[in-house]
């Protein structure tokens, strides 16, 4: 067992995130706020959950207000060259671009040689997500989204993260 995981896991995340915003997007996502949490749920107007499997469990939850999402909307549909317009594709367009940010994370997990999947990307927009604080360790993860070229503020992502804890030993 890896007692530094936990760690390892953020800081990859703390990585991952703006990597890909720059990448695929060309904006700015700073972190601006990172920590345990002991929230008992969660509820964001867009809202995707990956989970994961393997030699570490858990879920990845990345939420939006809806103000985010207008602005971001527009932006991810280009990159994957789909109308932002239809109310159909903007769910998918969002959750496709949740399962790009946990692939690459769970990429990088792997090159440290921790065999992980990752699983089906869920919505969850407006729903209220109940978290099990006994079965999991809770960090969040805030992003400040800025596009530089245009000197847009474009809101902020909220990424929990949980891991799922170790069986106790009797």
């Amino acid at each position: 067992m890896d007692p530094l995981l936990d760690e390892k896991f953020i800081l990859i995340v703390s990585q991952i995130i703006p990597e890909q915003f720059q990448k695929t997007l060309q904006i700015q996502a700073e972190r601006e706020a990172y920590g345990p949490s002991k929230n008992e749920g969660l509820c964001f107007e867009n809202c995707t959950c990956v989970k994961f499997a393997g030699d570490l469990n858990g879920k990845i939850y990345l939420g939006l207000d809806g103000f985010t999402k207008l602005k971001l909307l527009p932006k991810i549909a280009n990159t994957f060259q789909i109308d932002p317009t239809s109310k159909a594709h903007s769910t998918s367009i969002m959750m496709e671009f949740a399962n790009q940010i946990s692939g690459h994370l769970i990429s990088e997990m792997r090159l440290g040689r921790y065999q992980i999947d990752i699983l089906t990307p869920e919505n969850l927009n407006n729903k209220l997500v109940p978290i099990s604080l006994e079965n999991y360790r809770q960090y969040i993860l805030i992003f400040f989204l800025k596009d530089r070229r245009e000197e847009e503020y474009l809101g902020r992502l909220y990424c929990v993260l949980l891991l799922e804890k170790f069986p106790k030993i009797l």
